[in-house]
């Protein structure tokens, strides 16, 4: 008599496709009302915080498929890579400052572009969300969009990758389900709606080495989801911040590429643990 198929084997037997399938499907869900109200399908204005509820969806699809798979105790050991910061203390320093010296960076060569210096009085401010305070921004950016997504992309996707593939090979391929991932915003956010269809070339590269960054410092910083998280949202802060340069996105844009393929060296010679699975997890 043949077993009968359950849910959990199900998911157990195509992990990654399930992840894809969750991290897409709730985060579409909630873009949707957003896209109907922006493309005059309705007649009624969509919650804009729809956006950052969406931000969860890579976050959903790894702690259900985690769950199916290896229960309380897996979910519970991918939480607590959420906050690994022992012996981490280095790169948590980097992932906070690292951006921020981009942006430095930027500003620098924006004043010598534009013969002025960009205002920065609103350094930290969000233009999509502008009633909520800095301070609510910011921890709002690190919840739905550092850990949103990082416990998906680097948490579980990354790892998951790299149990078949090199870490450059699982990186790149990330960026491509990370990329995919973001087609709904190109009709709902204005920043993406003012690209023209090859923007998207463009969109996708700069995904591509920030994957390639974020995979240097999730091996680095030894699987801590903290680490990550923290770096894509400073990056997200600093790269949306209100100015009057028009030339600090791109420029911010240059300076993540030339990090970005700095990594390919360390990820070319870096090699997956031996066992490497989604809910691998060294010592905090």
């Amino acid at each position: 008599m043949s077993q009968p198929v359950t849910p959990t084997a199900v998911v157990a037997r195509h992990p990654v496709g399930w992840f894809v399938l969750v991290a897409y499907g709730w985060a579409w869900a909630c873009w949707l009302p957003l896209l109907a109200g922006r493309q005059h399908w309705v007649s009624w204005t969509a919650w804009p915080y729809l956006h950052l509820l969406g931000g969860l969806g890579p976050a959903v699809g790894a702690l259900l498929v985690i769950a199916a798979r290896h229960g309380r105790t897996g979910v519970g050991l991918l939480l607590r890579r959420c906050v690994a910061w022992r012996g981490r203390l280095g790169w948590l320093t980097v992932a906070a400052l690292g951006p921020l010296a981009l942006f430095g960076i930027a500003v620098g060569a924006a004043r010598i572009i534009d013969g002025v210096w960009p205002s920065l009085g609103r350094f930290g401010a969000s233009v999509e969300y502008p009633a909520l305070p800095i301070a609510v921004y910011w921890a709002a950016n690190l919840l739905f969009y550092g850990y949103g997504e990082e416990i998906g992309w680097r948490g579980f996707l990354q790892p998951a990758l790299q149990r078949r593939h090199s870490p450059l090979t699982a990186a790149v391929a990330v960026s491509v389900v990370w990329a995919l991932w973001h087609v709904p915003l190109f009709a709902i956010t204005p920043t993406y709606r003012a690209m023209p269809a090859v923007g998207f070339i463009g969109f996708y590269f700069s995904l591509l080495v920030a994957s390639l960054v974020l995979a240097w410092l999730y091996l680095a910083g030894r699987a801590s989801i903290l680490v990550v998280a923290v770096f894509h949202a400073v990056f997200d802060i600093a790269t949306t911040t209100p100015t009057t340069s028009a030339w600090l996105p791109i420029l911010m844009g240059t300076a993540v590429t030339v990090a970005g393929l700095a990594t390919i060296p360390y990820l070319l010679r870096a090699r997956a643990p031996a066992r490497s699975t989604a809910v691998a997890q060294p010592h905090t």
